[in-house]
């Protein structure tokens, strides 16, 4: 905050009330106060008024007084020469309503001219134009309200130890607002927020985020502090290489596979690979998979084959044996220029040494998600949707339950250490390329283990289509889902990542889903946008990996770059748009890095305003029963309300 304070008040028939104001911020240790207003003035410490703006009638004896604090204040206080300002009422007095119309509006736009976090607004020689200040204040913004009275006979400056002084900071009257009106239905943003001073709205709505890359790390910090919520977090891809390595390690221990037979399974791995595991590089694999493989891990799978063990136990050998650093270099190999592969098939195959294949025991299973909770709460992530296929970890002799009771019990474990901070509930994911018995199972275990109208603590509370969209009709699958209709299971489908908008026609129309995975391919069709918008279907974006695998440009490149991103252009179209973090570990990102990369995508960047309305919408689209929801919502806007505050009021009253 600066140091510099300007003041605005009325000016009486006399000038010795604002020399006493002038004594009181910029007198030092010249006058004496009592406990009090030494208080007050302590809470002013290292700030001086630097102007003196003051509301006049044309009243003979004010004009005498102002003229009167021209020639007086430059000698005491020669900081303030030039600095007294006159606001020329054209009225003798205020004494009609059309006197109090003319008063009101040049109050309120001198008011709204100065208005600032260092302004602060006096009470003066008339109730009248005080009253409007204080209204002003309220409306355009201040620091907030000083009073100054003294005893009869006791008011000259030499009398300072007897003055009362009552300093309200405006921070005092909002809180209290919003204590006292926190009423009926959420609007577009947080309720809270229209309690705050027009001003403040307005520096909300117009000040931007992702176009200045030096307030790069500002930004992030800012977007750190607030409370948020990811709907579309995969488990089997959000963990970073070093987590990786861990869970093999203990994968390994678990099964347990000896010594030797790890010993037996590298060798093969080194003879196939002719390098040995300590030099390996993605060249390496990229021989066996091929000149036009979308990613040198799918390699891997040719690999399986020839040393001919499950894909679980080759994975744990290698990513063992690999240092962090070649990990990261083999999960996040870019594709060849001459890859004829899509980017979705790359994207993909990032995972190919993590996902699922190492989660298969139930130590695996309780350290990844808890690193992942772990993970999204230090960002203050206090709502997560995590996203799982749990027949995918079945490979070592774990049944579908025991993989989702190992979870729920986990999350549970968490989230009662946490309490209030935290909640995380699962949907369970089914693939389209995948065979229809494994998805029929994942249909089983969510009407099973699904509890979509909530309850205590972690559960089921959604089924998700995931998987690529070309070549897999989803007639297919539509007998199947029916199961989740009869129990009225919440309903999320990855649609218009890759393919046409038609894919998000069928999700909505044949699968009755309230939210879309991604929805890239929306922007094509204005009247499903229109359909979106109007019956509050969410749209699940996740800019990170939307960039990974459809190649959009940042605001700061040209056009030949990639096409642009539709965030914003959902957003003002007036969609319940999310942003999520996808695949953490693929990605590289947090829900924080997340919201900034989608203002980075967005042509003009995205206004603080835009943030917050991204970050209700994530909380609104919650897969939970509108009480449980409502709670939740009414918890996250308080604490937006706070953080609001401490930004633009940080003195603590």
């Amino acid at each position: 905050m600066s140091s510099e304070l300007k003041l605005i008040t009325a000016l009486g028939n006399e000038p010795d009330l604002i020399l006493q104001f002038i004594d009181f911020f910029n007198g030092g240790q010249r006058f004496i106060y009592n406990t009090e207003a030494n208080a007050i003035r302590n809470h002013f410490r290292g700030k001086k008024l630097s102007s003196i703006h003051l509301i006049c009638t044309r009243e003979e004896k004010v004009q005498v007084a102002f003229n009167e604090l021209l020639e007086k204040v430059p000698v005491e206080y020669p900081e303030l020469a030039g600095h007294i300002k006159e606001i020329p009422l054209l009225c003798d007095d205020i004494s009609c309503h059309k006197d109090d119309h003319v008063m009101r509006r040049a109050v309120y736009d001198q008011v709204k001219a100065l208005a600032a976090e260092n302004l602060i607004i006096a009470s003066g020689g008339r109730k009248t134009v005080t009253n409007r200040l204080i209204e002003a204040g309220l409306l355009f913004g201040c620091m907030g309200y000083l009073t100054l009275t003294a005893p009869y006979n006791q008011q000259k400056r030499t009398f300072s130890e007897f003055f009362n002084l009552i300093w309200t900071p405006t921070r005092q009257f909002a809180e209290e607002r919003q204590r006292s009106s926190y009423k009926g239905e959420l609007g577009d943003n947080f309720r809270s927020l229209y309690l705050l001073p027009l001003t403040i709205i307005d520096r909300l709505r117009t000040e931007k985020l992702g176009l200045d890359p030096a307030r790069t790390e500002e930004e992030r910090a800012w977007l750190q502090s607030l409370p948020k919520a990811d709907l579309h977090c995969h488990l089997g891809g959000a963990f970073d290489p070093g987590l990786l390595k861990k869970l093999a390690t203990v994968l390994l221990d678990d099964l347990p596979v000896p010594y030797p037979e790890r010993r037996k399974i590298r060798d093969q791995l080194e003879q196939l690979l002719d390098c040995s595991l300590a030099d390996l590089q993605p060249d390496h694999l990229m021989a066996l998979a091929g000149e036009n493989a979308s990613h040198c891990l799918v390699g891997m799978k040719g690999l399986v084959a020839k040393v001919g063990v499950p894909q679980h136990l080759l994975t744990a050998v290698m990513v063992d044996a690999l240092t962090v650093e070649q990990i990261e270099q083999l999960a996040w190999n870019e594709p060849a220029p001459h890859s004829n592969s899509n980017r979705l098939d790359w994207y993909m195959a990032c995972g190919d040494l993590g996902g699922s294949a190492l989660l298969q025991s139930k130590n695996t299973l309780r350290r990844a998600l808890r690193w992942l909770m772990e993970q999204s709460l230090s960002e203050n992530v206090q709502f997560l949707e995590v996203r799982f296929s749990p027949d995918n970890c079945t490979r070592a002799g774990l049944s579908i339950s025991e993989v989702v009771e190992t979870l729920l019990d986990e999350a549970h474990s968490f989230v009662s250490n946490h309490p209030h901070r935290f909640k995380v509930n699962f949907l369970i994911m089914a693939t389209r390329h995948k065979e229809k018995a494994a998805m029929a199972a994942h249909v089983a275990a969510a009407v099973t283990f699904g509890r979509p109208g909530g309850g205590s603590g972690p559960g089921i509370t959604g089924f998700d289509l995931a998987g690529q969209e070309e070549d897999n009709d989803p007639l297919q699958f539509q007998e199947l889902f029916m199961p989740l209709h009869h129990h009225f299971m919440n309903i999320t489908i990855h649609a218009g990542e890759m393919s046409s908008e038609d894919k998000i026609w069928q999700a909505l129309y044949l699968f009755h889903a309230r939210r879309i995975g991604h929805g890239l391919k929306l922007v094509k069709n204005p009247k499903m946008m229109g359909y979106i918008r109007d019956h509050g279907i969410t749209i699940e974006m996740c800019p990170s990996s939307n960039r990974q695998t459809n190649l959009f440009r940042l605001n700061d490149e040209t056009a030949d770059k990639g096409d642009e991103y539709p965030l914003k252009k959902y957003l003002d179209f007036g969609l319940a748009v999310t942003v999520n973090t996808d695949n953490r570990g693929i990605s590289r990102t947090t829900m924080s890095r997340e919201l900034l990369q989608a203002a980075k995508l967005s042509p003009q960047g995205l206004s603080r305003w835009e943030i917050l309305r991204l970050i209700k919408n994530s909380f609104k689209a919650a897969f939970l029963p509108k009480d449980e929801k409502d709670r939740l919502l009414k918890e996250v806007d308080r604490q937006i309300f706070s953080l609001i505050l401490d930004d633009f009021f940080p003195e603590a009253g």
